[in-house]
């Protein structure tokens, strides 16, 4: 295992004519195994990180979360085992919520045990979480074109529509959800027919508006709000971070590594951690 800790390191440099994102390396951890989500708890001041280590769609109870402090420091790879392929984090009140294929995962991070599983018997590979301000959890569903949501202590679809382009990352307010999609039909190289992009979705009418993407192209992962009408994602097979308008306009980039996951942006300390699911590594950068 290495660790390297407050490393600062500036980034520059365009590959397509939009700004650069300027950004900084504060720390970098390696001994991961595939690290697809990372999450923060404020009240702990840590990260926990989920590890696929085998094929996304496996279920072969080979996956874990890992826990780290709040510099970056490794401090359990396998704090949590018993799950098989987890990707999705999403942390509300004292409970981390994790996508693991077919289940919806629940751990008390207090107590550090598993205190719930919620079945998506015919869900193909349960992916993105996002958690609105009112509790209401939603999961995407990410070659089953599907969002599900948590109801009565089910999982449920809420909207199945091919038009969900292979719907990965999530973020939820109170009106809306919004998607980074992938593309349709991932192979299994990752590659797909059709490019990904941006849907906003009401959650009254469930009506997807899709945002028109320019640039290269996309295969979406994460997401995160940055600011009004403006997005952070994640291009997993280019490795990059993007900044895009409510337009679908890339007005910055940042070049990453490929197999760039499922990050997490803290937009107190302007900290956007990236699980490098290929490298088995997680990086934090400071972002303008």
């Amino acid at each position: 295992m290495r660790q390297t800790f407050k490393v600062v390191t500036t980034l520059a440099g365009l590959i397509f004519t939009c700004q650069a994102l300027a950004a900084e390396i504060v720390w970098s951890t390696s001994g991961f195994k595939m690290p697809e989500s990372a999450e923060y708890d404020i009240a702990h001041d840590r990260y926990y990180v989920s590890n696929v280590n085998g094929g996304v769609m496996e279920q072969d109870g080979n996956g874990s979360i890992s826990l780290l402090d709040g510099n970056g420091k490794l401090i359990d790879v396998d704090w949590i085992t018993g799950l098989h392929s987890p990707k999705g984090l999403a942390l509300y009140k004292n409970k981390l919520y994790v996508a693991d294929v077919k289940q919806l995962v629940v751990i008390n991070v207090d107590s550090g045990k598993i205190v719930a599983r919620y079945e998506a018997s015919d869900s193909r590979v349960l992916n993105g979480i996002a958690i609105n301000q009112a509790g209401k959890v939603f999961v995407s569903d990410w070659t089953g074109n599907c969002i599900y949501t948590l109801e009565d202590g089910e999982l449920k679809i809420w909207l199945e529509d091919p038009e969900l382009n292979s719907p990965n990352g999530l973020w939820a307010d109170k009106t809306h959800l919004y998607v980074a999609s992938w593309g349709r039909n991932p192979k299994d190289d990752f590659t797909t027919e059709t490019s990904g992009n941006l849907k906003k979705i009401s959650l009254k009418t469930q009506q997807i508006e899709t945002l028109d993407h320019e640039g290269p192209w996309l295969n979406l992962d994460g997401i995160a709000r940055y600011a009004k009408n403006k997005w952070l994602v994640s291009d997993f097979l280019k490795g990059e971070l993007l900044l895009i308008n409510k337009s679908g306009h890339i007005e910055k980039s940042l070049p990453l590594k490929k197999s760039s996951a499922d990050f997490y942006y803290l937009p107190e300390k302007h900290l956007v951690i990236v699980p490098l699911l290929m490298e088995n590594q997680v990086v934090a950068y400071r972002v303008d």
